[in-house]
C-alpha cells in the first residue's frame, strides 16, 4: 500500500482508503487519512472529510458524517438519489470499469465510468464510502432504512447514481423497501443483471414503483441481458454512444436548452437505429429538462432504448 504524498487526493490514492476501509483495516486507513495535506478544521476540504470519515469508521456507534440520501436539488437532477462506490458494489461492471483489459484489480479503474469523475468533490467520495459500509451490515441497513422512510411522500427517487446493487441481500433489500413506500416513484441502473435473474428465480414479487434501466458496460452477454430485459421491472435499455467530439466540447450533450442539442440528440439516434435499435429517444441530458416526466423513470417508456453520448 502507498502512501499518499500527492498535494491533493488522487482517484488512486481514493481507491486506497476505500479498499482499507472495505477491509475494516483502521491502522491503514489511519495512516491514509494522516497523509492527506491540509488542516483537518478546513471546511469543505479533502482533509475535513477525511477526517470527519475516519471519526464515524472508528466505531460506527456516532452521528452519521453523511446523508444517506442526497436530497433533490438541482435541474440536472432534481429528485432524491442514493449512491454508493462506484467499481467496489459493481459486481456486472466490464468495459466500463476496465477499459479494454482482463477484469483484474490492476485495471480497476482504466475504464471509462462517468462516477469516478464525481470523485474530485471530495464530499460525493465519502458519501458515496459512508454508504457503501452501512450496507454491508444488519445495522447499517436499518440506518439505511431509517432515513429511506424520512423521505418525503410523493418523491421520485434515483437508486444508485453511482454504485451498483453489490450481491443478492443488497438487491433484495432495496426492493423490499421499495415495496413499504408506493408513494415514491424509484428509477436506477444496473449493470448486475446476474443478481435480477437469480432474484427473478426465485420467485420474488417486482415491487410496482421501481423501474430498471438496463446498463450498458456490463460484463455480461446479449444472452444474459435479453433475459432482464423481460422481467416485469425492466424499462429497457440505458447505453452510451459515440458522438462527434463538438457536442461534448460545447456541452450539447448536458442540456437541451444549450447551443447544438438538437443536432446532437439527432446524431444520437441516428447511431442508436444504425446500431439496429427501432425505439429509441436520446437523453437530453439534464433529468429535470426531459420529457412530461423524467423518461427512464416512465413506464410509458417501456422498451425504449435511451441513449446518451460517451464524454468521459
Amino acid at each position: 500500500m502507498k502512501t499518499i504524498q500527492a498535494p491533493k487526493l488522487t482517484t488512486p490514492g481514493k481507491i486506497d482508503l476505500a479498499r482499507a476501509a472495505l477491509a475494516n483495516d483502521l491502522p491503514a486507513l489511519s495512516k491514509l487519512v494522516a497523509a492527506i495535506p491540509g488542516v483537518p478544521a478546513k471546511v469543505n476540504t479533502t482533509k475535513y472529510f477525511a477526517t470527519r470519515f475516519l471519526s464515524w469508521f472508528e466505531d460506527k456507534r456516532g452521528p452519521l458524517p453523511f446523508s444517506v440520501f442526497a436530497a433533490a436539488g438541482n435541474q440536472k437532477l432534481p429528485f432524491y438519489a442514493f449512491s454508493s462506490l462506484p467499481g467496489f458494489d459493481c459486481p456486472g461492471a466490464g468495459a466500463c470499469l476496465y477499459g479494454d483489459n482482463d477484469f483484474t484489480p490492476d485495471n480497476f479503474g482504466k475504464g471509462w465510468c462517468y462516477s469516478f469523475k464525481g470523485w474530485r468533490y471530495p464530499a460525493a467520495f465519502f458519501r458515496q464510502l459512508q454508504n457503501s459500509l452501512l450496507l454491508r451490515s444488519n445495522a447499517g441497513r436499518e440506518t439505511v432504512a431509517n432515513q429511506f422512510h424520512e423521505i418525503p411522500a410523493g418523491r421520485t427517487l434515483r437508486l444508485y447514481v453511482d454504485g451498483d446493487f453489490a450481491n443478492l441481500a443488497i438487491l433484495r433489500f432495496w426492493l423490499d423497501l421499495c415495496k413499504t413506500r408506493p408513494d415514491l416513484s424509484i428509477y436506477g441502473y444496473s449493470k448486475s443483471w446476474k443478481l435480477f435473474i437469480e432474484l427473478d428465480r426465485s420467485g420474488y414479487a417486482w415491487p410496482e414503483n421501481y423501474l430498471l434501466n438496463v446498463s450498458s458496460g456490463s460484463r455480461y452477454g446479449d444472452k444474459l441481458k435479453g433475459k432482464v430485459l423481460q422481467l416485469d421491472c425492466t424499462r429497457g435499455e440505458f447505453v452510451a454512444v459515440p458522438v462527434a467530439r463538438k457536442h461534448i466540447t460545447s456541452k450539447a450533450y448536458q442540456d437541451k436548452g444549450n447551443a447544438g442539442s438538437k443536432e446532437y440528440r439527432k446524431e444520437v439516434a441516428d447511431n442508436l437505429r444504425k446500431a439496429g435499435h427501432e425505439k429509441v429517444f436520446a437523453c437530453p441530458g439534464a433529468c429535470g429538462n426531459c420529457l412530461k416526466k423524467h423518461g427512464c423513470g416512465w413506464d410509458r417508456l417501456k422498451g425504449v432504448t435511451i441513449a446518451i453520448g460517451i464524454h468521459n
